[in-house]
């Protein structure tokens, strides 16, 4: 099957009987050479070699020069010396790698982190079964990840509640647990991988200000959630009968277990919801059928005796009871604040009935802070009450917003709007002084408080810059805003935010200050006004301060749909500038129902960054004012919602 077509004196003739003649041949009676090394132009055509050199194959095809063999490899014997200094590298390796494991997952002050996680951290959301934990970790009988990921959040939060601010030890365990966690670990159906992620996501992230990360995580966790079945009811034995059972013939996770779970997730995303101001994303809806813990007609209904283990556990489950239909409501005001900034006042008041109903139905050991209770329910009920102020601050600010960008005076409110602003008002300045008073000292404790302080100060300062009317309120705001700022730099060491929030209000508190000596200084001396277009040169009420007029009220003419398009086609003075996604505006009065539309430039998921250039598909002489004003199927996107 080879062939050259080279010239050669030893030519091939031509003819089939010829073949055998011209193929090398070898002296009668000799036999054919074995060789173990053929040459390498043999090797390439898969022929047999005699191990000559030449070899007769070259040589009949006519390439002698092409005949070579590859020399063999050399094996390399490695020195004793070498070989003893590798096994002594391995040996070191290894024998730090059980050092590093002991530590990883038994610290010496394990137990007590785990005391410290169960007497401050748990009774907040209870997901964990207390008894099975601690059998598991006593009899130190896993090393399994799941495992190690829930035990070193444990840790964690344990390290977390029982020592200062500056303490950074946390941090190790929340690394050793997230390299137990991986992507897949959401596919794994793990109870244990569902708990660790829900204790990550849904609060100790929040402490390492990572909201993103936290709410894209408990994202993840709550479709496992659900993936597990933990949102539907399950009622196929009554959970009373299981104290008969046996400890071998127990269920891995009972009927209330499951609830307790499935609500814990629900209030650590609720809470994380109104801290950020992010829709639920359907976290209630009428797929959602388990019930709350403790509210089964199937579940224990026994009052265990006092200071038993069984009593003590009933105890540290009461504020899940309680915090999920509280967080129900809250679901409900967050949902449709997002929906709508500002609320009717019909409305405003019906949310605020449900959530003062829902306080005053709440056992006196966790409504009132003088009744005595053990020392695991002081923290929890202290935040407990100031969550519940702190979300009727949310539900009543849109109105006290609304008349501070207005500079309404208290006499010139309607009496919705000096219901919702009085309300408010009061409620910021009495969590203030609870906080002050009754803040315990440790992180958990200062970590809430600082929090729930900052939101309530800013009530008062806005209302000293906006509303200077009624001195006597003015006082009590100045008070407030001082309590508080004695407050932060009293619990500095047990909240890392505590002086940056301090700062903050410290800086706006003197910039009130100077705004209010000018002021003082230039009561006689009237301000004029900002000069409007021709066509907008209407009479307007003399104001005693400085400020930008609002379109729309009572300090500035209306701007009408056809004043608006011929406005919006000359070139616009820089003090002024129209937002088309406020034509709410063009009414009169004082309704705050006009301002609706103006909140949703407001809120944070609305304000896109500003584009550097034109809008593909849109000319450069685009009248953006006339079609903002166009309501219709055919108007601007932006007129139709988000």
């Amino acid at each position: 099957m080879f062939h050259t077509f080279q010239s050669s004196v030893n030519v091939r003739s031509p003819g089939g009987d010829s073949d055998n003649a011209a193929k090398p041949s070898r002296p009668p009676g000799s036999r054919r050479i074995s060789t173990s090394n053929a040459c390498v132009e043999c090797r390439r055509r898969k022929i047999r070699c005699d191990g000559t050199q030449p070899c007769g194959q070259c040589q009949w095809y006519q390439h002698p020069e092409a005949c070579g063999y590859s020399k063999p490899a050399q094996r390399v014997v490695p020195s004793r010396k070498k070989q003893r200094y590798q096994a002594g590298q391995v040996l070191r390796h290894l024998d730090s790698q059980m050092t590093d494991q002991t530590h990883y997952h038994l610290p010496e002050h394990g137990q007590q982190l785990i005391e410290s996680y169960f007497d401050r951290v748990h009774p907040f959301f209870p997901l964990i079964d207390e008894r099975k934990f601690w059998s598991t970790y006593l009899y130190n009988n896993r090393s399994d990840s799941p495992w190690l990921a829930l035990l070193n959040m444990v840790f964690a939060l344990g390290s977390l509640a029982s020592q200062a601010a500056d303490n950074e030890t946390h941090h190790i365990y929340f690394t050793r647990s997230r390299k137990h966690l991986s992507l897949e670990s959401f596919g794994s159906g793990n109870l244990e991988v569902l708990q660790a992620l829900a204790i990550m996501s849904g609060y100790y992230m929040h402490y390492l200000n990572r909201p993103n990360e936290a709410h894209s995580l408990m994202g993840g966790t709550l479709r496992m959630a659900t993936a597990l079945g933990l949102h539907r009811e399950y009622s196929e034995r009554s959970d009373a009968s299981r104290q008969t059972k046996g400890v071998s013939e127990e269920d891995s996770i009972s009927p209330e277990m499951r609830r307790r779970i499935w609500w814990s997730l629900f209030c650590l995303d609720s809470w994380a919801s109104t801290t950020t101001g992010r829709p639920s994303l359907g976290r209630m809806g009428p797929s959602i059928t388990v019930m709350r813990p403790g509210t089964a007609a199937n579940a224990i209904q026994t009052i265990p005796p006092p200071n038993s283990p069984q009593y003590i556990e009933q105890l540290k489950i009461l504020p899940i009871i309680h915090a999920s239909a509280f967080c129900q409501i809250a679901t409900k005001i967050q949902d449709r604040l997002v929906e709508c900034p500002l609320l009717s006042s019909v409305e405003t008041a019906s949310y605020d009935a449900q959530l003062v109903k829902w306080h005053e139905d709440l056992p006196s050991m966790l409504s009132k802070p003088d009744e005595p209770c053990p020392n695991f329910l002081r923290r929890t009920r202290l935040v407990m009450k100031w969550r519940f102020q702190n979300i009727r601050i949310i539900l009543h600010r849109p109105i006290l917003l609304t008349t501070a960008l207005r500079h309404a005076s208290w006499a010139s409110l309607s009496a919705d709007e000096k219901v919702s602003v009085g309300k408010c008002r009061f409620i910021a300045c009495k969590t203030i002084e609870d906080i002050s008073r009754d803040c315990m000292p440790d992180l958990l404790s200062g970590w809430n408080a600082v929090w729930f302080c900052f939101q309530a100060c800013m009530v008062p300062l806005v209302s000293l810059f906006s509303d200077p009317s009624v001195p006597e309120e003015v006082e009590k705001w100045k008070a407030s805003i001082k309590t508080a700022l004695n407050f932060f730099e009293a619990v500095k060491d047990w909240s890392i935010a505590a002086k940056k929030s301090k700062d903050a209000v410290a800086r706006l508190y003197a910039a009130y200050k100077t705004q209010a000596s000018t002021l003082s200084q230039q009561t006689q001396t009237p301000v004029p006004q900002m000069p409007y277009p021709q066509q907008y040169q209407q009479p307007c009420h003399t104001q005693t301060h400085t400020h930008f007029p609002v379109p729309g009220t009572s300090n500035c003419p209306a701007m009408t749909n056809s004043q608006t398009t011929n406005y919006g086609q000359q070139q616009q003075p820089a003090f002024i500038q129209y937002n088309p996604a406020t034509p709410g505006w063009v009414n009169t009065g004082n309704d705050p129902a006009i301002l609706n539309n103006f909140w949703d430039d407001m809120m944070w998921d609305t304000n896109l960054p500003d584009m550097l250039e034109t809008p593909f598909g849109i000319a450069t002489d685009y009248e953006y004012v006339g079609a903002a004003q166009d309501p219709g199927p055919g108007g601007a996107c932006w007129m139709h919602g988000n």
